[in-house]
């Protein structure tokens, strides 16, 4: 029965977006969490979407209350990888690839 839920939970975790390292690109090239923007883009060409946001650096101070620091450039790039693949969301802060993942929702 305890196998049944851990199989379950597993299963509705998977839906909406899942985590890669590495992707092939519709080119069939491939790109991996660490490259640069410029790298991600000579390799796969300009993404079908592309989201771009300053994201606040914040600082916890020694009397408990948080203070902006400064802020963090972030872009998130929508790739189509063609007939049959999942949609791909990379997502880069200041110019490095952190994330890859697939998107599961239409």
């Amino acid at each position: 029965m305890r196998a049944a839920v851990v199989f379950f939970a597993a299963v509705a975790v998977s839906f909406g977006a899942s985590g890669e390292d590495t992707i092939r690109c519709r080119n069939g090239r491939l790109v991996n969490v660490g490259m640069t923007a410029s790298e991600v883009s000579s390799r796969c060409g300009q993404p079908k979407s592309r989201t771009v946001e300053e994201i606040p650096v914040m600082t916890r101070l020694p009397t408990g209350a948080a203070r902006q620091t400064g802020t963090t450039h972030a872009e998130r790039w929508i790739y189509g990888r063609g007939q049959g693949q999942l949609d791909a969301m990379l997502t880069f802060e200041d110019g490095k690839l952190l994330r890859i993942e697939l998107i599961t929702e239409p």
